[in-house]
C-alpha cells in the first residue's frame, strides 16, 4: 500500500518501521502500566524489558537473514541496513526475545513467569501494530480473492485478503479480553500460557489465508506450547479452561443485555407516563 512514508534527503523512511517503533512504544506502556499494578520496579522492568526486546529485535533480523540470504548474500553489511532491505522474523524475535528474557530475568533475580505475565501484554499491543506496518508495507500477502474487502497490495498482481490487518483485529480484541485478567489475581505463568496459546492459535488460522504457508509449524509449536505453560499454571485441562472462559463471557452478555433492556424499558415507561401526563390522560 505504502512502503514509504516520506524521504528526508536520500534516506526513505518505511511505514513498516514507522509502526514497529509504535508497537514498541505502545507495548512499552502497556508493561509499564502492569508494573505499576503490580507495585513492581518500574525502573528496573522497563530496563529488562528494553534488553529483551533488543534480543528480540536482533533474533528477528538474524532469522529474517538466514530465510532469506540471497539479499545478504552479496553484501552482509545489508543485515544492518533496515531501510535498505526491511524485515525481520517474528519467530526469530520471540525466540531471541523469550531467551533474552529467560537468562536476565535469572542474573536479575526476578521471577520468569511474573515477567512473562507482564510481557504477554506488551507483545500483544507490538504485533498489533507490526501487523498493520506490514500491511503497508507488503509483506505477509494473503490469497488472491475476489470478496468485496480485497486490496491490492505492494509487489503483488491482483486484489488480495489483507490478512494482517484481520490478524491485527483479532490480537486487538485478545489484548482487551487478557488485560482485565493480567491487571487482577492470576497465578503466575496463566497470562503467559492463555496469551501465548491464542497468538499462535491466530497465527495458525491467518496461515490458511496467506500466500506462504512457511510458518505453520512454528505457529501450531507456539499455541501448544501455550497450552503446556496454561496447564502448568492453572492445574485445569486447557479444554475445560477455555470452555469456562466462553460460558462466563457468555453469561456476562446476556447479563449484560438484560439490564440493558431492563433500563430501556424502565425509561420508555417513565417516558411514556411524562407523555401521557401531559395530554392530561389521568391513570385509574
Amino acid at each position: 500500500m505504502f512502503p514509504v512514508l516520506f524521504s528526508i534527503g536520500g534516506m526513505s523512511i518505511s511505514s513498516f518501521g514507522v509502526f514497529l517503533v509504535l508497537g514498541f512504544l505502545f507495548g512499552i506502556f502497556l508493561i509499564w502500566r502492569l508494573s505499576r499494578a503490580w507495585d513492581l520496579d518500574e525502573e528496573k522492568v522497563l530496563d529488562l524489558i528494553l534488553l529483551t526486546f533488543i534480543g528480540a529485535l536482533a533474533g528477528a533480523r538474524f532469522y529474517f537473514a538466514i530465510e532469506n540470504w540471497h539479499l545478504f548474500a552479496a553484501s552482509p553489511f545489508n543485515l544492518i541496513l533496515i531501510n535498505k532491505v526491511p524485515g525481520f522474523s517474528f519467530w526469530g524475535g520471540f525466540s531471541g526475545g523469550w531467551l533474552t528474557l529467560f537468562f536476565l530475568s535469572r542474573r536479575r533475580r526476578f521471577n520468569f513467569w511474573q515477567l512473562t505475565d507482564i510481557a504477554i501484554p506488551g507483545l500483544l499491543g507490538g504485533l498489533i501494530f507490526a501487523d498493520l506496518g506490514c500491511f503497508l508495507g507488503g509483506c505477509n500477502i494473503g490469497v488472491p480473492s475476489k470478496l468485496f474487502f480485497a486490496v491490492t497490495q505492494v509487489g503483488s498482481v491482483g486484489k488480495r485478503i489483507p490478512v494482517q490487518v484481520i490478524e491485527s483485529l483479532i490480537l486487538a480484541i485478545i489484548l482487551v479480553k487478557i488485560w482485565s485478567q493480567a491487571t487482577h489475581f492470576h497465578q503466575r505463568g496463566k497470562i503467559a500460557g492463555l496469551g501465548l496459546s491464542l497468538i499462535g492459535g491466530t497465527k495458525l488460522l491467518a496461515e490458511l489465508f496467506k500466500q506462504s504457508h512457511s510458518d505453520g509449524i512454528f505457529a501450531g509449536s507456539l499455541f501448544v506450547l501455550g497450552l503446556v505453560i496454561l496447564y502448568k499454571a492453572t492445574k485445569q485441562s486447557p479444554v475445560d479452561y477455555f470452555t469456562d472462559l466462553v460460558r462466563n463471557l457468555t453469561l456476562q452478555n446476556l447479563s449484560r443485555y438484560w439490564y440493558n433492556q431492563k433500563t430501556n424499558a424502565s425509561w420508555q415507561i417513565r417516558n411514556l407516563k411524562k407523555i401521557l401526563r401531559r395530554k392530561n390522560v389521568k391513570f385509574s
